[in-house]
């Protein structure tokens, strides 16, 4: 019994690769409109609802339609489809119950900063992980969250509260 080797399958390569490119939320972020924290509740919203992460970031009013929409056209990335118009509910059926947790980080002051927000306690916890390592990533430059930068010296706690 003798083996054949097989032939080597011809594969084609480009003469002039594109270049790899950061995703353009990379540049939200360096440019610091964007925090890591709510670029990874952006990309766990993303897991959960399918939409794309710079739909995310638009609904959750941390950049502006406009910065995205310049983003998209830089990139070449086509407009999502408007949603389809969805059935009216039945009146009779009760609505689902929903437990919406606000992450939160607390300042010497006693205001209270939302970073982001949850559909349930773990997700929230997550969160609170991802905010609690942006602010403490060592970087010397004050975390930004819901449109004010915070000195890093006035943060009490991040606190998990349930939504009355």
């Amino acid at each position: 019994m003798t083996l054949q080797v097989p032939e080597p399958i011809p594969v084609e390569v480009a003469d002039d690769p594109a270049p790899l490119r950061p995703p353009p939320e990379a540049e939200l972020v360096e440019a610091g409109r964007l925090t890591m924290g709510q670029l990874a509740q952006a990309h766990r919203d993303r897991l959960e609802t399918g939409k794309h992460v710079l739909d995310i970031i638009v609904e959750r009013g941390w950049v502006s339609a406009e910065e995205v929409a310049e983003l998209r056209e830089a990139y070449g990335i086509q407009t999502p489809p408007p949603p389809a118009v969805e059935a009216v509910p039945d009146p009779v059926a009760a609505p689902p119950a929903v437990t919406c947790v606000s992450v939160a980080i607390r300042l010497t002051n006693g205001d209270l900063i939302t970073a982001g927000e949850a559909d349930d306690s773990d997700k929230a916890s997550a969160l609170a992980l991802a905010v609690v390592a942006d602010l403490t990533s060592g970087t010397g430059e004050w975390p930004f969250f819901s449109g004010r930068y915070i000195n890093p010296e006035t943060i009490v706690s991040v606190d998990l509260l349930p939504e009355a």
